[in-house]
């Protein structure tokens, strides 16, 4: 994953902790010199930490320069490249819930009463509805190819006004 970089107000604050360094006498002005041209010409956040390793607090303050989250992937294949729609979605509450409350209900009447079917029902009811959520997806709408001649000619435009 690439490094993440820095800003000039984060360079600025590196500087600034350099200089407290130099006038406490932990850095000698040489030092301070070669410190502060690498902090100006740092690009990433590792740089600027690297020239404070041996050095006590304070520090810049980096947090602004935090990594971006990674995208979620989702994988557009699964059931055969569909999307879900609000009846999928509540076929598939339907069916969790038959299992979440029907189950324990089973349970309860099979040790009470010896109505041991009721596992067959709770069991047949998620299944079913666990297959209409899926039957109720809609097909995920495939890219056309106006939309890759249109990102070509977007990519054609920036190119010519680069050049």
């Amino acid at each position: 994953m690439a490094e993440i970089r820095v800003s000039s107000a984060e360079r600025d604050d590196a500087i600034a902790a350099l200089g407290v360094h130099l006038s406490s006498g932990r850095l000698s002005s040489e030092e301070y010199e070669r410190r502060q041209r690498q902090a100006t010409e740092a690009q990433t956040r590792a740089e600027l930490e690297s020239l404070f390793d041996d050095l006590p607090a304070p520090h810049p303050d980096l947090t602004a320069a935090i990594t971006p989250r990674r995208p979620t992937m989702v994988n557009p294949e699964w059931p055969g490249g569909r999307t879900g729609t609000r009846a999928s979605r509540v076929m598939d509450v339907i069916g969790v819930l038959s299992l979440l409350v029907g189950l324990p209900v089973a349970i309860v009447m099979t040790a009470v009463s010896g109505v041991w079917w009721m596992f067959v029902v709770v069991l047949g009811v998620a299944a079913v509805a666990m297959v209409l959520g899926v039957a109720f997806m809609t097909p995920a709408a495939a890219p056309s190819p106006a939309d890759d001649d249109r990102e070509e000619r977007v990519a054609d435009d920036s190119t010519e006004k680069d050049g």
